[in-house]
């Protein structure tokens, strides 16, 4: 009211009045985002406008940073962690799906992305039995059809195929079941497979203020169950409200439509492979995408919906071996065993999925609703080829003690990344998930489950892949009950994405986020490899290769006072960088051994560094350089895990001390190198030579691949349009 001529208490009452309003118009749209799209549309919008008549600017700002869509998102798309509640306190919201079926997408996973998610699933407080697997739901509806996104951890194992049953103990058995009577003879053995469900009613009775009448006031209703496995074939199935499963014989062909698949874009514990694997092992993220017709259904969008979302997993251990023949008995024991899992708890002990007080609210967003939980991501999707997808803001919920969720102010290409770009390898490769393989990133905190960082803090916090990968390895430093939170579940994302997860230990505090910063993450893997290599005081050093970590690796190397620093690098740029940077000599690689000679009077490098990697010469190229009972350092990335022509009588004979160095200490180097560089102690000038917008991250990774345009260091800086 200050900056608008409107008083405060008209505009509160115009507020209140069109937030009424919506109810009435949108029955299907939750109180909540009724709120916020009205809150914009009918509130925000006219004060805004009123606000910038008079040159004034309200729009808020966090930090400099611009995260105002993330505040929206924060009130919009809260995530379960252990929030699930009754069925009458329960509600989820389907977006409208603007551009058809979603199954017929390539991608169907990121359109369900600006979805908010159900609470995590959870086994009903009250039953018996393990916890189960992170399990989630986002949804989507036209005036055609319900689409419901599973997303899936854990194992996801194979239905059981009927070879390994009995057949005339799994007909008696599938025949006793309560509520397959009416079911087709087909489906009746995805009783006994891993699965998830959707169960939809529509309620005959009027139920005031979303409070649910007990179970049995709702007896003899109709609602319909479909039952899916991961081959996508499903038990759909029309049952009443009774005692026990009441189904109805129905022709349900038409009502249900199924896409199932699996993505490596898991909860990951496994370090990075080499960039030409084609593929790496568990996990991935299972995904079942369904597609339910409501005319199908006799489903009237326009009253009130009712939803149904759970899981069964198997337990850890099969009662049986894939090698012997299942009975009754062991179909008896598979389901008695299972683990069960909702988006509601009914709280209380009738271990039933299949009544009243397990349905939830299901509300139907107007099209239009300006909710989107969505974040952008660069995501892998062919041999040299990223593309900027709407990714799920991942949940805080589903992060070990001690996580961030950061949100990106600044990322830098390192080279590290480039031959996961440039290899020709299948979409099920290790770095295929959002982010990519980015891992140089600086922002801000959003969420915190750490004493050591709150909201609002700015951070170099290197993303979950890097500390995964890293911590996986179990290095020098890896300490389990320290470290070993890091190896716990978590939703894996790369640098190249505006929110990703971290954690308090591979996090240290930044006075302000600025480019310059980003070379921290470098210079801490560069602390670490001087560590190992030992004091250059007085010492001839080469450094084999003048892209950005050997540029920081020549820089420290002449503030460490070596006498003579010889940069070696093919492209004349680089070799000019190197100058700058603290060379005292420049060579080509064809130039070297003469420089190095010249410069030591024939006896070779006290030190060699090599910062090349990703082939196997190199290395044999830096034992050349160095003197006899010298030091050769290996920084560069090795693609191969084993090198068929290393020369060993080279290394032998010269009596070389060959160092690794990998896998810096993440609570020592990293706030080192920050400490060093918002200091002043260390300076950045020269390194830092693109700065392009996250939308331009395909073209940035073909300049920094092709060498093009003098880049040395390129910066994605996530507020750039």
């Amino acid at each position: 009211s200050s900056c608008c001529s409107l008083s405060t208490t008209k505009f509160l009452f115009f507020c209140v009045f069109q937030g009424q309003a919506a109810d009435r118009l949108f029955p299907h749209t939750p109180p909540r985002s009724v709120q916020a799209v009205f809150a914009f549309r009918f509130c925000l919008a006219p004060l805004l406008f009123l606000c910038a008549s008079q040159e004034f600017s309200a729009m808020p700002m966090t930090n400099g940073a611009g995260t105002t869509k993330f505040m929206r998102w924060k009130e919009a798309c809260t995530y379960g962690g252990d929030d699930r509640a009754t069925a009458s306190k329960s509600e989820v919201t389907a977006l409208f799906a603007s551009n058809g079926s979603p199954l017929e997408t390539e991608w169907p996973y990121h359109i369900f992305a600006r979805c908010p998610p159900t609470p995590m699933f959870g086994r009903p407080t009250k039953w018996p039995g393990p916890q189960s697997s992170a399990t989630t739901a986002r949804l989507l509806w036209d005036r055609n059809a319900l689409y419901v996104l599973f997303e899936l951890e854990g194992p996801s194992r194979e239905p059981q195929k009927k070879a390994n049953m009995e057949a005339a103990d799994l007909k008696s058995f599938l025949a006793s079941e309560s509520g397959l009577q009416n079911i087709p003879e087909e489906q009746k053995p995805i009783v006994l497979d891993e699965r998830v469900e959707v169960f939809v009613w529509q309620p005959q009775q009027a139920i005031h203020g979303g409070e649910l009448m007990a179970d049995a006031k709702y007896a003899g209703e109709t609602y319909y169950a479909f039952e899916i496995n991961y081959d996508g074939k499903a038990i759909a199935m029309r049952a009443t409200f009774a005692d026990s499963v009441q189904s109805t014989p129905w022709e349900s062909g038409s009502a249900l439509t199924v896409r199932t698949e699996e993505l490596p874009l898991g909860w990951a514990t496994a370090a990075a492979p080499v960039p030409g694997a084609p593929s790496v092992g568990r996990p991935k993220k299972r995904i079942v995408v369904a597609e339910i017709n409501w005319a199908a259904l006799n489903i009237d969008i326009d009253k009130e919906i009712r939803l149904g979302l759970h899981r069964a997993e198997y337990p850890s251990d099969l009662p049986w071996s894939p090698e012997r023949k299942a009975g009754n008995e062991e179909f008896a024991d598979l389901l008695s065993s299972m683990v069960w899992s909702s988006w509601v708890d009914p709280g209380d002990e009738d271990v039933n999925f299949h009544r009243p007080s397990l349905f939830g609210k299901l509300a139907l967003a107007p099209e239009g609703s300006s909710i989107d939980c969505s974040c952008f991501a660069a995501r892998f999707v062919s041999n040299r080829k990223l593309s900027v997808v709407n990714s799920p803001v991942p949940s805080l919920a589903q992060c070990p003690p001690g996580s961030i969720l950061v949100q990106t102010r600044y990322a830098s290409l390192c080279g590290s990344d480039l031959p996961y770009f440039r290899a020709a390898r299948k979409a099920s490769s290790y770095w295929d998930r959002d982010g990519f393989a980015g891992h140089e990133v600086v922002g801000i905190v959003l969420e915190s489950k750490s004493d050591k960082f709150k909201p609002g803090d700015h951070v170099l916090a290197l993303p979950s892949n890097y500390l995964k990968a890293h911590t996986s390895a179990k290095p020098e430093w890896y300490r389990e009950e320290i470290h070993g939170v890091l190896l716990e579940s978590m939703p894996v994302r790369g640098a190249f994405s505006e929110v990703y997860t971290s954690h308090e230990i591979y996090a240290s505090k930044l006075k302000e986020c600025t480019p310059e910063v980003l070379c921290a993450q470098g210079l801490g893997t560069i602390l670490k490899l001087a560590r190992r290599t030992g004091s250059v005081l007085g010492k001839t050093v080469a450094v084999l290769g003048q892209g950005q970590n050997g540029l920081l690796a020549t820089r420290l190397m002449a503030q460490c006072c070596a006498k003579d620093v010889i940069g070696i690098d093919p492209i004349p740029l680089r070799r000019e960088k190197a100058k700058l940077c603290g060379a005292t000599a420049v060579a080509t690689p064809e130039e070297a051994l003469d420089v190095v000679m010249k410069l030591t009077d024939g006896l070779g490098a006290d030190v060699v560094l090599e910062m090349v990697g990703h082939n196997q010469t190199t290395v044999n190229d830096c034992m050349g350089l160095c003197k006899h009972g010298g030091i050769v350092s290996c920084f560069g990335v090795p693609d191969d895990q084993e090198y068929q022509n290393f020369a060993f009588g080279l290394f032998f004979r010269k009596n070389i001390t060959l160092i690794a160095s990998v896998f810096p200490d993440p609570q020592k180097d990293f706030p080192h190198a920050v400490k060093l560089i918002e200091e002043g102690r260390f300076s950045t000038e020269g390194l830092l030579s693109h700065t392009l917008s996250l939308s331009q991250v395909n073209h940035a990774f073909e300049i920094a691949s092709e060498y093009q345009d003098g880049v040395v260091k390129l910066v994605i800086d996530f507020a750039k349009e």
